[in-house]
């Protein structure tokens, strides 16, 4: 009997234009070592994607067996010279560097960075901000949207490191702020990922719209409000994940989170909510590590 996908995710892939997540591999891999800090190994990995472009990467591998794979997605914050180097734990917020915080706790960590960051940045004029928004617009020009390309590297990611994986499970998936919402999407259209963790990375475009919050442009995906807003992003979602709020967060009013936490599937989600802003408290860390390695 045929497989028919779930009626949710196929209309997330449709908003995205994109095919099944598992098509999209890399067409060429190159893997650098550039030494070892205490017990993890660090790598730098460059995947090559389908539409041509290449995805740059750090690998922490740590000795012994691997407790698990996950990918660490950075966030945003304005700031396009930090990209992977900051969940890396080598430049910016360290409260961010989850993905080194991973890999001390037994995980294989892959950290790409995201079209337009760090490795990824365009330089088409001295405003990186305007590169991303003019870049996204170019997108939904020609029928897509900058969101469909986060998901479609980070599908080709997801590919490599289960194709790398000796019992060929696929990783779990972290990020947060813009990581989060490019791992909310990645949850909703790939079921080769795991597990996931959200941190501040979750609301609506109606509450975005309401508080005239100027998010980044890959949050605004052609037709995704009238087809059911974020809400419908995380009903497509049938793996456990982990989410955390700031109940104080000035990006997501807290309205909208409740909102998306609502139309996740019943025993899907965990949520976290904390007082604060727009942070990754250390406890919500040792959640996350206990979530996606320990759990």
């Amino acid at each position: 009997m045929a497989s028919t996908i779930d009626p949710a995710r196929a209309r997330v892939l449709e908003l995205l234009g994109l095919p099944s997540s598992d098509s999209l591999r890399p067409t060429a891999v190159r893997v650098e070592p550039l030494g070892r800090v205490g017990s993890v190994t660090w790598s730098r990995v460059e995947l090559d994607t389908a539409d041509g472009d290449t995805v740059p990467c750090l690998l922490l591998t740590p000795q012994g067996r691997h407790r698990a794979d996950v990918i660490a997605v950075h966030q945003h914050a304005g700031d396009f010279v930090t990209g992977k180097s900051e969940p890396a734990g080598r430049a910016g917020d360290p409260t961010l560097a989850y993905g080194a915080t991973l890999a001390a706790a037994g995980a294989r960590v892959i950290v790409p960075d995201l079209l337009g960051f760090e490795d990824r940045r365009r330089a088409w004029t001295d405003d990186p901000a305007a590169d991303e928004r003019l870049g996204a617009l170019f997108r939904v020009a020609n029928g897509s949207s900058l969101q469909a390309k986060h998901t479609s590297d980070i599908a080709t990611v997801t590919s490599w490191m289960t194709e790398t994986n000796p019992a060929g499970v696929g990783p779990g998936i972290i990020g947060h702020s813009l990581g989060g919402q490019v791992a909310l999407f990645a949850l909703a259209v790939d079921t080769r990922l795991t597990a996931g963790v959200v941190s501040c990375g979750l609301g609506t475009l109606a509450s975005f719209e309401a508080a005239r919050i100027r998010h980044n442009p890959a949050w605004f995906v052609p037709g995704l409000a009238a087809a059911g807003d974020v809400g419908l992003v995380a009903s497509a979602v049938d793996r456990p994940i982990l989410v955390s709020a700031g109940t104080d967060d000035a990006l997501f009013p807290l309205d909208g989170v409740q909102h998306v936490l609502d139309a996740f599937r019943p025993g899907v989600v965990t949520a976290e909510l904390f007082t604060g802003g727009h942070a990754m408290p250390p406890h919500v860390t040792a959640a996350a590590v206990r979530h996606l390695v320990s759990g």
